[in-house]
């Protein structure tokens, strides 16, 4: 992430450029240096490349391979791999390989051995990854080859190694390994258990042919995939659902994969809890000093605890004063911008401006705009009052599935051609809209589920680019923030780590300079204070500019009229109206109730008068005497409902194979690849 750009005055900004690298070299360079390297096994990515950011699922991102497979013969390859799957109710999977392994011509080998992940990463955790423990393992060979097991840690994965060091085997051999796996299965919600398991793992340095699996279970599978081919394919293999769901995968060749998932009814399977457990590290302490020494770095250290937190503070302090605080037009009113030509200084910070009351929004600038430059955050609500405004103007037709088509207080979205003259949509309302119906015309809120998170996170960005291209802000207020949060939090971070892995050594280094508390402790405080100093005062780097700020009083001024407005001010034949192309920022600002009240007051004297208003074009609902109630408290729910659908993700357990299109992309628990030794 990239900090704020430079403030006036510039003299001062340049000199406080160096300031986050400062901060953060105090703690940064002792974890790096001190940390424990990472075994990886040849032909495997290594555990961290693996780390998962859904629940449980390894991550969804390329893996690094290690000792290239090249220097091996092209000939050795698995002639056949037939895989038996046995899903239990407790989640657990009885696993069967039948192998053909054919061995590289001219060299001896003495039998093969199965990679086979028991580890893997939850969500983006850094103390917990979820377990996945392998218990009876057994290996016959039909063909007579020696089938020893001697069975090695790799950090995320088992090495079942299978054969003799005093045996050879022939050029062709047969194999079958019969191994559990716990905690497979996943609780992907709704109702839905999903078996997901990488059936050859990308990193495989060798070719597979003939490659079939079989999925057995407790009931019958309601869907069924297989995808192939390089990391991140989307490429289908052949699937069969049923009470026995088969799978037959085209053949692989060197680093490519393949998937498998099934899907059940949930209540098939017990407690499928994840297998979460601790991570661990060792530290390693230092050698002593002599008192002398050991006392001067001692008080170093204490000195450096004490003052480093004030001089966080004073520096962030001067920050925050110079770059954190909004610019305003000097002599204009609030509100007011130059005109073309005009010439007006700007003066950074100064009084709260007096917001006077006005009777539009802003011209041209959308609910979520107006929502965006008030907290300088681009909130759900930000969003789905952008989709109730597009729908306003013609765009779309929201509809509650009373019929229950779809679910129970479930909404439909009906695309619709806007009136003509109709203004260009901006890219972040445009990008909304397509996601929303990239799948057709007419489509429910509970189809969004558990896949729109990254169209929400790319539309929140592209608000956020919105208002620094409409020269608001100069730089992302989200980015702003986050580089002075992550940076404070790095800082805090790297002192807990080296508090605890390696302060307990670095203590003994003191041990003669009697000191009552000891200096690292003092010293790891104090980078841990500086770095919560940091990410507190960070959240406020954020700053409009004066058309920013111009635009903020007139949003400001606007609120207080929809807070504000008396039935009396409002004519009949204009009400609906008004009532519509307002609801979406009185939304935004927490006041559809309040709106609809007052509207209801101009029905009832419209009423009383012998005219009738007519229900909103855009909106399929209740429309009686409470009818202008009726639609702000329909869009209140509407917009809750949509929030939660936006930001919903796979299940509490594992990500979905089917959500999201699916694919080969190392998903799966577990997973197995293999070689020849």
């Amino acid at each position: 992430m990239t900090g704020s750009g430079p403030r006036r005055p510039r003299v001062i900004a340049r000199a406080l450029r160096p300031v986050p690298l400062v901060l953060a070299v105090l703690v940064v360079v002792a974890p790096t240096a001190l940390a424990a390297p990472t075994t990886t096994l040849p032909g495997t990515a290594a555990p961290a490349d693996r780390a998962g950011t859904g629940l449980g699922t390894p991550a969804r991102a390329s893996w690094t391979t290690g000792a290239p497979s090249a220097a091996l013969p092209a000939v050795e390859e698995a002639e056949q791999l037939a895989t038996t799957f046995e899903v239990q109710q407790d989640g657990s999977v009885l696993v069967t390989e039948q192998i053909r392994w054919r061995f590289p011509e001219g060299e001896e080998r003495h039998g093969i051995y199965r990679n086979v992940q028991v580890r893997a990463g939850y969500r983006d955790s850094e103390t917990q990854y979820r377990a996945f423990e392998l218990s009876g393992v057994e290996v016959t060979s039909p063909s007579g080859a020696p089938t020893d097991i001697a069975i090695e840690d790799f950090g995320a994965y088992r090495r079942i190694r299978i054969g003799s060091p005093s045996e050879t085997v022939g050029a062709v051999e047969d194999y079958v390994v019969r191994f559990r796996l716990a905690h497979v299965v996943n609780d992907i919600g709704d109702g839905t258990a999903e078996f997901y398991y990488d059936l050859v793992d990308s990193s495989n340095g060798f070719p597979q042919r003939q490659v079939s699996a079989t999925v057995r279970a407790p009931v019958a599978a309601t869907r069924a995939a297989c995808f192939y081919g390089e990391l991140g394919s989307t490429t289908p293999c052949e699937a069969t659902a049923g009470e026995t769901s088969q799978f037959t995968v085209p053949d692989l060749d060197a680093e490519e994969g393949a998937s498998v998932i099934t899907s059940y009814p949930r209540d098939a399977f017990g407690d499928l809890t994840p297998d979460l457990r601790e991570g661990s590290s060792d530290a390693e302490s230092g050698s002593s000093l002599s008192p002398a020494t050991a006392r001067a770095v001692g008080w170093l250290a204490i000195g450096g605890g004490v003052l480093l937190p004030l001089l966080a503070g004073a520096l962030m302090g001067l920050l925050v004063w110079n770059r954190g605080r909004d610019e305003q037009y000097a002599g204009l009113t609030p509100g007011l911008q130059p005109g073309r030509g005009q010439e007006v200084p700007v003066v950074v910070g100064g009084p709260a401006p007096t917001v006077a009351v006005q009777f539009t929004p802003p011209p041209g600038v959308q609910p979520g705009m107006v929502g965006t430059i008030v907290d300088e955050e681009v909130n759900l609500v930000d969003v789905t009052a952008t989709l109730v405004d597009l729908a306003v103007r013609g765009h779309l037709r929201i509809a509650r599935d009373d019929q229950g088509v779809f679910r129970a207080d479930d909404w439909v979205l009906t695309r619709t051609a806007p009136p003509a003259g109709v203004a260009a949509l901006a890219p972040y309302e445009q990008t909304l809209l397509d996601s929303v119906f990239a799948g057709g015309d007419r489509v429910a809120l509970s189809q969004l589920k558990n896949h729109f998170k990254p169209t929400l996170d790319l539309v929140q960005r592209l608000m956020y680019e919105e208002v620094v291209g409409r020269g608001w802000f100069r730089r992302s207020p989200e980015r702003q923030r986050s580089f002075y949060v992550g940076l404070g939090t790095l800082v805090a971070a790297g002192a807990v780590f080296f508090a605890f892995f390696v302060g307990g050594g670095l203590s003994a280094l003191f041990g003669d300079a009697n000191f009552p508390v000891s200096p690292v402790w003092v010293l790891a405080l104090g980078v841990g204070a500086s770095g919560l100093v940091v990410r507190a005062l960070g959240k406020r780097m954020a700053a409009r500019t004066a058309a920013g700020s111009a635009v903020l009083a007139q949003s400001k001024g606007f609120e207080r009229y929809i807070a504000t407005a008396e039935a009396n001010q409002i004519r009949w034949e204009e009400a609906q109206d008004v009532f519509s192309r307002f609801l979406p920022y009185a939304i935004v600002f927490g006041l559809a109730d309040r709106w609809a009240n007052t509207f209801e007051e101009v029905a009832a004297a419209a009423a009383a008068a012998g005219h009738t208003i007519a229900s909103p074009l855009w909106y399929a609902g209740s429309w009686g005497s409470g009818g202008f109630s009726d639609v702000a408290s329909s869009m209140d729910s509407f917009s809750t409902v949509a929030a939660g659908t936006f930001v919903s993700t796979p299940g509490s357990s594992g990500s979905s194979g089917f959500s999201g299109g699916g694919g080969f992309s190392g998903g799966g628990g577990g997973g197995s690849s293999g070689g020849s030794w």
